[in-house]
């Protein structure tokens, strides 16, 4: 049977290569021939072809077989070059072969032509293999190391004399776990123990004595610390087999080292995680997907009266006190299976059948690839909270004077704001319920106009007297402060200790406009910056710095920066119940909105800018009760 043989024969003529084909038919082979007579196609057919071996002329029109042999070298294949040619001297066909040329032929002389070419393959295939067994070598030594390097055991041999210790010697892997080498290990046969931290020695040595006693062949794994040579503690966990001569006596022991220090310091972490979870004194229960119970704490059977035994491995539903309709839980499984937070209150059943109020969110948690493997709940019992809240409102009394104390908060504010030469201003607040916790003032004197807003969490009567108790430190310490970051530092100190009392925090934005430079010197306390528009180039600009809310911490640094304004230019603060504020179909109104609407009336004055602003908002919220107090102050820089 014919072999196959893929040839591709650099000739310019076509009798030639015939000829070429028709010799290796009478050798025993079925050539599949390209002729290419030009180096475009020699290079195209090095790449689009795969080639047992390149018949080459030496000389052709514009190309030689020097050039031919220099393209194969180029393409890196390993396909053998003969040279047949009716041109060529011995010298010249020397040099061809030094080049790199496998064989040479003189046309019409090519009898040996087919055993040439049979050796060729062979050899080339010899090369082939060898390629490949030289890169497998190279591949199992990089798996080899990398092995090496992952690997955290080393075993150890310690070698004994009449129950003494003579000698020990260490695996290579006791570098990477101990930091010593095993030359430091012979050189002090003691070192091993010497490295064991001191709390663990004992237990080292109760080890060993048991070793050395001879009759336990299982002795137990024992875990215990020990000291780096870089100072680290890592812990480890050794396992020993003793090796007795054959007259019974203990004449070394082998050990296995592995470090296991990721390990503990993971169930330390989980220790910790776990006992921060039970002491909680909010409820916790951990679900899998499908929503049955696989932990709960403590807090949890405080709550509802159900044991861990109880609940674990039911469905989330025996709670239910059928008081929420289907779509209801129908809305927070959709929102929990889409990966999402819920977070919302519901009525459940205890396990004596009575009825409460729990605040609860649900964070889904999920894998790498973003399957969701468990739910987290974190319960609170609200119903004390809601049954107050309930009486409050229903105390025809309390809102009378619910009314009073808003009046009297409204009162507090600027009741006309000053009206200066060059400046126009107006200011606005709306609470949210009767009373709440947004607060703007001015103080002005011959140099500067200060403004300052703020707003205190909640919506309680103590948010408001927070916003009543800061006014009065503000009206009482702004005479000696003379610039804003350092009246919010001296703010923060003051209001520090009631604030935390309280769980309240303020954010708070204050600046300062001097008449004679026309600057505004501003800071920040997280509160939604301020924002300057300059219909001159239709730019906002937003007026923020660093600076840590109100209430945190003592001690805060303020950063506190500048800016000049042009006449025409419209300062604009206010609070999120603005932009927080939500539509029916809970779209919030916005930053991007409020800005719309001041440029499309910049053209009135500050009191029908925020007269445009509120209606914008009441006919984006379709009248929708607002959630959040609302404030604004409005400053038109005029032409002195």
């Amino acid at each position: 049977m014919a072999k196959p043989l893929r040839m591709l024969i650099v000739e310019d003529s076509e009798d030639d290569a015939l000829l070429l084909v028709l010799e290796l038919r009478r050798g025993g082979f079925a050539p599949e021939a390209r002729r290419v007579e030009t180096a475009d196609d020699m290079a195209d057919a090095l790449v689009t072809g795969t080639w047992d071996v390149v018949i080459s002329d030496y000389v052709l029109p514009g190309f030689s077989g020097l050039d031919a042999l220099k393209l194969v070298q180029k393409s890196g294949q390993d396909i053998p070059f003969i040279i047949v040619s009716g041109k060529i001297g011995e010298d010249t066909a020397v040099d061809a072969m030094k080049a790199g040329a496998n064989d040479y032929f003189i046309k019409g002389k090519i009898s040996r032509l087919v055993p040439a070419i049979e050796r060729e393959m062979q050899e080339a295939e010899v090369r082939r293999k060898r390629r490949e067994a030289e890169a497998a070598l190279v591949r199992s030594e990089r798996r080899y190391r990398r092995l090496v390097d992952a690997v955290t055991d080393y075993i150890y041999t310690v070698r004994l004399q009449n129950g003494t210790v003579v000698s020990t010697s260490h695996g290579p892997g006791c570098l990477k776990v101990t930091g010593y080498s095993n030359e430091e290990y012979e050189s002090n046969p003691f070192l091993w123990y010497q490295m064991v931290v001191e709390e663990d020695q004992p237990a080292v040595m109760q080890l060993t004595e048991r070793i050395l006693q001879g009759n336990d062949v299982d002795v137990p794994s024992l875990e215990h610390r020990i000291r780096n040579k870089d100072g680290s503690i890592r812990w480890v966990v050794n396992t020993i087999v003793p090796r007795y001569s054959d007259s019974g006596e203990l004449i070394a022991y082998d050990g296995l080292i592995s470090d296991i220090t990721a390990r503990k310091r993971a169930e330390e972490n989980l220790r910790l995680q776990s006992a921060a979870l039970e002491a909680a004194a909010n409820a916790i229960v951990i679900t899998n997907p499908e929503g049955m119970v696989i932990w709960v704490n403590q807090a949890f059977t405080r709550m509802t009266g159900y044991t861990p035994e109880e609940a674990i491995t039911r469905d989330m539903s025996f709670l239910k006190s059928d008081l929420h309709d289907m779509r209801f839980y129908q809305d927070l499984r959709g929102t929990i299976n889409s990966g999402e937070v819920w977070q919302g209150e519901m009525i459940n059943r205890r396990k004596d059948g009575t009825l409460y109020t729990e605040e609860q969110t649900i964070t889904p948690v999920t894998d790498d690839i973003g399957r969701i493997m468990y739910f987290i709940c974190i319960k609170q019992d609200i119903t004390e909270r809601k049954l107050a809240e309930k009486a409050m409102m229903e105390n025809t009394s309390m809102l009378k004077e619910m009314e009073i104390a808003k009046q009297i908060q409204l009162s507090l504010l600027p009741p006309a704001p000053p009206q200066r030469r060059g400046i126009e201003c107006a200011g606005r607040c709306v609470p949210a319920t009767h009373i709440g916790g947004d607060y703007y003032d001015l103080f002005y004197n011959e140099k500067h106009l200060d403004m300052v807003i703020a707003d205190v969490s909640g919506h309680s009567v103590g948010a408001a007297l927070m916003m009543v108790e800061t006014r009065s430190v503000l009206h009482a310490r702004q005479r000696g402060l003379h610039r804003p970051a350092e009246t919010l530092a001296a703010l923060t100190n003051l209001l520090y200790e009631d604030l935390n009392r309280a769980e309240l925090f303020i954010t708070m934005a204050y600046l300062s406009f001097n008449f004679a430079t026309r600057q505004i010197t501003y800071t920040n306390a997280g509160h939604p910056p301020p924002v300057l528009y300059r219909p001159a180039s239709g730019m906002f600009q937003e007026l923020d710095t660093d600076g840590l809310i109100l209430g945190v911490r003592k001690d805060v640094a303020f950063e506190e920066k500048s800016i000049a304004v042009e006449p025409g230019d419209i300062l604009l603060l206010y609070t999120d119940g603005i932009t927080e504020s939500e539509n029916p179909k809970e779209e919030m109104f916005g930053q991007e909105r409020l800005c719309e609407v001041l440029a499309a009336h910049s053209h009135k004055n500050a009191a029908g800018i925020i007269a445009a602003i509120l209606n914008a908002l009441s006919a984006f919220s379709r009248n929708t009760i607002s959630k959040d107090d609302i404030s604004l102050l409005v400053f038109k820089f005029l032409p002195e």
